[in-house]
């Protein structure tokens, strides 16, 4: 499966229609990383930017996931030194090496943080170390001049190759990008090219480069053209036949390597002494267009985020820098994932491979990859990129079917070959098997367990294949593993299905009982009949493109520990959300069903901007481009006015505490009715009375001004009074209305603003219940 096989030159460059137009390199400051006692030598994203990997010269390395929450840290020997680092294409591994000593390489599961394999057998410096680009391959180099490959399966490394064809120690390694070619570098003027063929790598061709040792050693993305680093030279070297021919160089005071190309390979990014210099392809050659004054001592090592969106430098100066940069394409397996809003499975992401990517960009009708323009709804630009999502989705499920062997079965269905067993579990009766990179359950009983043990290489797996009218892509639902033997069905169950986009959109049923264990449920029941009041809570501290916040996470965290504890609220809290995920998220609450007595609470803290121009608000999210000038990356209050209007629940309230909040409603109402008036009712008198009428009401932190986001382990001062308002828990009758809250955040400076939007009615309220 995932063979190599040989392609054009270029077939990148010729295949991309990108959503994105040509423009000019810019680069700004977007984050930094500080050592107080040795240098950093490296700092990496992830291929889908889930993580990001920096390493110290004390041996340290440390793992982030996308909300720069540290989840792993490891110092080895500090005598060792930093190690390098390498993801895996299909990111669900980290290799790094001098892990307990300076020769051998780690292999960190991302998934649970664990070091799952740990590589030895060279016998000096492990210098570098690289995947294939299908991820089937793993290559490390050393300072013994060796050469190994290591066959990869999962988190089973076996080295099938040793090279040690080297007359001195190796420094680089390169894939092709159709991994057709391994090149390897070193303390000796000549490049070795390895050929992959019938199965095996073998040695291809050995060339000269005339001059000094070779630091580093690069495929140019797209082509086999190769770029080396020697001795303060960049020279471009183009295969003609069997024969490599030098086509350009550049002359500098290059050092050390650690050079970096652009995904597409339209900018290489080269450290010079302190200076980060970036060159622009020009047909054939490089000229030097931009450079970046930040280092204080020499650079080590550049790298691109597969997205094009960031590039990474790091220092002997004890720095390594995140820089947020624009004009720079991403590759094109970051293009499609992103028209699947990146929301892939395994076996997806493993599919993202040259001759899949290109047929199915090739396919995608262009209208589909258009930007929104100014003439576009809102509506209409997220109907396309749904279109372009299902299909997309629809070209890679094809691609699928035939690559992992999925054949037609009557009725509708298809047949899904058994990848692997892992176990069974006696007392519980579960066997635990393999398909399609994911695993799945199955209860089978003792005896029939035993013979599927040893014939599972016949089984096959029987899923339903439906598409409804109107859809694009498949469905693949009602999964049935086949016994071997008997042939008898047996349902299972999969940790996720292979066909379908990870968070992919569903009906859900609420009012069912809710998981206490469930994450991001508030452990609250929701009982039939009941009337429930639900509370939505978005809150943002990490941003790609603006400065991150400190306080929106544990304010939204208190909120709802405060609703769970105390109030007869279920709560959902939705940390560091992208647009797209903010979007979906309100329209699965849109899609629920509600009862008239239903209640709504939806809560936003972060950053929020306001255009002066076209008089409108905005909820930043997470990845909102702050070079965005028609705000397409952003949510407009005008947008979230009509989404939460059209929730079909008769209670709605809003609360932002954002900057510019103020700006969400024109009519801001500054007079307040007093709780008094409703004393002389009964508490079920009173919560009938305000089921009557139709609640659409909104409270924010601020008018059209910056609200601050508060000190460090502290909340905003919005919060603090908000939370202050309900832990009076109303008084005798136990309930707390809205105009209860508003004394408590009446003085607080910027002056909060509460009115009404949408379909409100005059007598309306929004009542929490506090837990008897």
């Amino acid at each position: 499966m995932r063979g190599i096989q040989k392609y054009i030159l270029g077939i990148f460059i010729l295949c991309m229609p990108f959503l994105i137009y040509a423009q000019e390199f810019a680069y700004k400051e977007k984050k930094g990383f500080r050592s107080q006692d040795s240098y950093i030598l490296d700092a990496q994203f992830s291929p889908f930017r889930n993580y990001f990997a920096i390493t110290y010269g004390n041996n340290t390395i440390e793992v982030y996931d996308k909300n720069w929450r540290k989840v792993f840290e490891h110092q080895g020997n500090p005598e060792s030194f930093a190690g390098d680092i390498r993801f895996s294409p299909d990111e669900e591994y980290l290799a790094f090496s001098r892990y307990k000593s300076t020769n051998d390489i780690a292999i960190l599961s991302l998934k649970d943080m664990n070091v799952v394999a740990v590589l030895t057998g060279q016998s000096s410096f492990i210098t570098d170390l690289i995947y294939s680009h299908n991820g089937k391959y793993f290559a490390s180099a050393s300072y013994d001049k060796s050469v190994w490959i290591w066959n990869v399966q999962e988190s089973d490394y076996r080295v099938i190759h040793k090279f040690d064809d080297h007359s001195s120690a190796v420094r680089a390694l390169t894939f092709s990008f159709d991994d057709k070619f391994l090149a390897s570098c070193g303390d000796e003027k000549r490049i070795h090219i390895y050929e992959y063929e019938n199965g095996s790598y073998k040695l291809y061709n050995v060339f000269e480069t005339g001059r000094g040792y070779i630091e580093q050693v690069m495929f140019q993305p797209g082509s086999y053209v190769l770029v080396s680093v020697n001795s303060g030279y960049i020279y471009f070297w183009n295969q003609k036949n069997k024969n490599y021919e030098k086509i350009d160089s550049l002359k500098g005071y290059f050092q050390d390597g650690g050079l970096a190309f652009s995904p597409t390979g339209d900018f290489l990014a080269v450290p010079s002494s302190k200076v980060v210099r970036i060159w622009k392809k020009d047909h054939e050659t490089y000229r030097e267009m931009e450079s970046i004054y930040r280092h204080t001592d020499n650079v080590f090592k550049l790298s691109f985020s597969e997205d094009g969106q960031f590039l990474c430098s790091s220092s002997s100066d004890k720095t390594a820098y995140i820089w947020e940069v624009s004009g720079v394409d991403p590759s094109l397996r970051s293009s499609v994932a992103k028209y699947m809003y990146n929301e892939l499975t395994l076996a997806q992401k493993r599919m993202l491979l040259p001759e899949f990517l290109s047929g199915i960009n090739k396919r995608l009708d262009p209208k589909l990859l258009l930007p929104k323009d100014e003439f576009e709804t809102t509506e209409s630009y997220n109907n396309r990129r749904q279109e372009l999502a299902e299909t997309s989705l629809s070209f890679l499920q094809e691609y699928m079917e035939k690559e992992y062997n999925i054949s037609p079965a009557p009725g509708g269905n298809v047949k899904i070959p058994v990848q692997g067993i892992i176990g069974y579990n006696a007392d519980r009766q579960i066997y635990k098997i393999r398909f399609m990179e994911t695993e799945a359950g199955v209860s089978i009983p003792l005896e029939a367990a035993r013979q599927f043990k040893n014939s599972w290489k016949k089984a096959h797996i029987l899923v339903w294949k439906v598409k409804d009218k109107g859809e694009i892509a498949f469905s693949y639902e009602d999964f049935k593993l086949v016994h071997p033997v008997s042939g008898k069905k047996y349902p299972l169950i999969p940790l996720e299905n292979p066909f379908l986009l990870k968070n992919g959109e569903s009906d859900i049923d609420e009012r069912r009982k809710v998981d206490p264990g469930a994450s991001g449920s508030s452990g609250n029941e929701v009982v039939e009949g009941q009337r429930v009041t639900r509370a939505l809570l978005f809150a943002t501290n990490v941003y790609d493109s603006y400065s991150d916040l400190i306080n929106p996470v544990v304010d939204a965290s208190s909120l709802s520990a405060e609703f769970v504890n105390n109030y007869k609220v279920i709560v959902e809290l939705v940390e560091n959300p992208t647009l797209n995920e903010t979007v979906k998220k309100i329209r699965e609450y849109a899609k629920m069903k509600y009862t008239p007595q239903d209640q709504l609470f939806i809560f936003f803290a972060g950053h929020g901007t306001y255009d002066r121009i076209f008089k409108e608000g905005y909820v930043i999210s997470k990845d909102s481009k702050s070079s965005d000038e028609t705000k397409t990356s952003y949510l407009s209050h005008s947008n979230l006015r009509t989404m939460i209007n059209n929730i079909p629940c008769d209670h709605v309230f809003l609360v932002m505490d954002v900057c510019f909040g103020g700006t969400f409603d024109p009519l801001i109402a500054g007079s307040h009715r007093g709780a008094g008036m409703y004393e002389e009712i009964s508490t079920e008198d009173f919560i009938e009375r305000k089921s009557k009428y139709k609640t659409r009401l909104y409270l924010t932190s601020g008018g059209n001004e910056y609200v601050p986001d508060g000190r460090p382990g502290h909340h905003s001062p919005f919060m603090r009074k908000f939370l202050e308002a309900l832990r009076n828990y109303g008084g005798l009758d136990g309930i707390v209305t809205v105009n209860e809250i508003l004394p408590y955040i009446e003085k607080v400076e910027p002056q909060p603003r509460y009115g009404e939007f949408g379909d409100n009615e005059p007598g309306s309220d929004f009542l929490l219940v506090v837990k008897k």
